[in-house]
């Protein structure tokens, strides 16, 4: 499992770009998913926001706790794709796009999903138990990607392939609250589908299908990688010749 080098090529980085955008927006249609399922009524959802129906009553903390789920969810499943060869790739993009440091950054600061539910059992505790909370379901699938790969540079490695693919995500909710925020607060009215606008299925369609470009190209890549090493690898093999 250990000896992975990880591929910083504009391929590879923009494949975990749009795995990390699709994850982010997973996370947050959970979240409104469920809120529709326990509130008995569709709420509101943009980019990175959502706001569930007011006569939600007390069945909110259930919408809340399935967004983080999810995510812990993906990056636990990231951690036995890191043995496959095929696949290692996109156990890491798991672990990735599921923002493990930030989450870590953001109950530490006092926010967060985890920070929400921890408040309403011990409000005096709750940036701390979340932030305990993050750490230990986080841990496992980072350490996984640091044995996963090769000890050259390792540290760095680790650093940029978490970090990199991350940082055209972090002013999505800004420009969501600057484009979304009157939807999200139910000012205007806009052309939705199950509580998000019709535009937001367009941006999510069009990175889901940069992502499936992306992985096709990933897979010619791989496939002529071998077949390139045996060719070169065999002896007295020679192409035709010209007469």
């Amino acid at each position: 499992m250990t000896g992975y080098r990880f591929p910083f090529d504009a391929r590879s980085l923009l494949a975990l770009v749009a795995l990390t955008w699709l994850a982010s927006f997973v996370h947050e249609f959970t979240h409104h998913l469920v809120a529709a399922g326990v509130c008995g009524g569709t709420g509101r959802m943009s980019l990175s926001l959502f706001a569930i129906d007011a006569g939600c009553g007390d069945a909110w903390p259930w919408s809340t706790a399935a967004g983080p789920a999810l995510s812990y969810a993906l990056m636990w499943l990231g951690i036995p794709l890191l043995s496959s060869q095929r696949w290692r790739l996109l156990g890491f993009g798991l672990v990735i796009a599921d923002k493990p440091f930030l989450r870590l950054f953001t109950a530490l600061a006092g926010g967060g999903d985890e920070g929400v539910l921890w408040d309403l059992v011990s409000p005096e505790w709750s940036r701390w138990l979340a932030s305990a909370t993050v750490l230990l379901l986080s841990l496992p699938p980072l350490l996984a990607c640091w044995r996963a790969l090769a000890p050259r540079r390792r540290g760095w490695v680790f650093a940029g392939a978490m970090l990199l693919p991350m940082l055209p995500i972090l002013p999505v909710p800004f420009v969501d609250r600057a484009l979304y925020g009157a939807w999200i607060d139910g000012r205007v009215a806009l052309p939705a589908g199950f509580g998000v606008p019709w535009s937001v299925w367009a941006v999510e369609a069009a990175v889901a299908a940069v992502l499936a470009a992306s992985a096709a190209l990933q897979g010619r890549g791989q496939a002529r990688a071998p077949a390139a090493a045996s060719q070169a690898a065999a002896p007295g093999v020679a192409g035709p010749t010209m007469r």
